[in-house]
């Protein structure tokens, strides 16, 4: 009986992982379906900022944020073209900031960060330098500046970010494993199994809110 309800207890679990994926993916695609149709209408505010919530709804392999990614580069290169730095500027650091915002122990689309930064402390010194706040002679130095504070490794650590997933899972999994293994029928509890499912959620959400606070 123990077994059958452990069994329940981890299918319960992977259900629960791969319904989220499943809404994750549905959502990152639905997303990047409209920023095309906007991309096509040639209405770039509103592509910029679905090609950005695409790459941000992040799913291992899926080719979308790359697609994204390119997007919003090509879109960032015709801004350029037509000498309209600012919103140059709105497409780069969407690429930017959308992979920056879905990374955990690995940070995912680190070559299109890297364009992305050189790309930026290049527009944001000549518009320095449009605007008088510095010499042209200090542009390298100025640019050398801006991408030292990029490239400047903030990415959590990675230690902590693992042990802040298996914190999470093992809180989900002594939740699940208390209810359906920790009491009876009669909704009273089983004693060591009870306790010991308490002792466990309790140790993991320690462990989930501790990594959390280090990584």
């Amino acid at each position: 009986m123990l077994r059958r309800k452990g069994i329940i207890v981890l299918l319960l679990v992977l259900a629960a992982l791969a319904l989220t994926a499943a809404v994750t993916a549905y959502r990152q695609r639905d997303h990047f379906r409209q920023a095309e149709a906007y991309y096509a209408a040639r209405n770039w505010k509103l592509a910029i900022r679905e090609y950005d919530t695409a790459i941000h709804f992040h799913v291992p392999f899926s080719p979308i944020a790359d697609e994204s990614a390119q997007r919003l580069w090509q879109i960032g290169r015709m801004f350029e073209a037509q000498g309209r730095p600012g919103w140059a500027l709105i497409a780069y650091s969407s690429i930017r900031s959308g992979f920056y915002g879905t990374r955990s122990f690995y940070t995912p689309g680190t070559d299109w960060i890297r364009k992305c930064d050189g790309r930026i402390a290049a527009l944001e010194t000549s518009m320095l330098i449009k605007e008088g706040g510095i010499k042209p002679e200090q542009a390298s130095k100025q640019q050398a500046k801006y991408l030292a504070v990029f490239r400047d490794n903030r990415a959590p650590s990675v230690f902590w970010s693992l042990l802040a997933e298996i914190g999470f899972l093992g809180w989900v999994g002594a939740a699940l494993a208390t209810a359906f293994l920790g009491f009876g029928k009669t909704g009273k509890a089983k004693g060591k199994p009870a306790l010991y499912g308490a002792i466990c959620f309790l140790a993991f959400t320690a462990l989930w809110v501790i990594s959390l606070l280090r990584a």
